[in-house]
């Protein structure tokens, strides 16, 4: 349900890959701001460390593997990110 209210007021943006060049949290904040996202959670499929580096300084982003995805940080986070890798693993975990 977390999931799909996010869908609905359209709050879940679902991306090819989330790649960085380098490691700059100052062009990892310009994109957020492309995306007008505040408060945002995005999941992906494996480690990312160029992306998990850039953004960890930015309080208003978590990123996490799909692994760790749970319904409070859906909930806590105005917008949702998922690199589409992510979605058939996601998928899987909610069947199981």
């Amino acid at each position: 349900m977390a999931l799909t209210d996010k869908f609905q007021n359209e709050r879940l943006v679902i991306v090819d890959a989330f790649d960085l060049s380098e490691v700059k949290t100052k062009r990892f904040v310009e994109v957020m701001k492309i995306f007008d996202a505040s408060k945002a959670l995005i999941v992906t499929e494996e480690k990312n460390e160029n992306l998990e580096k850039s953004s960890r300084n930015v309080p208003w982003v978590k990123v996490m593997r799909h692994e760790g995805l749970n319904v409070y940080d859906i909930l806590n986070h105005e917008h949702l990110f998922l690199v589409q890798s992510a979605i058939p693993k996601i998928e899987e975990a909610l069947i199981s």
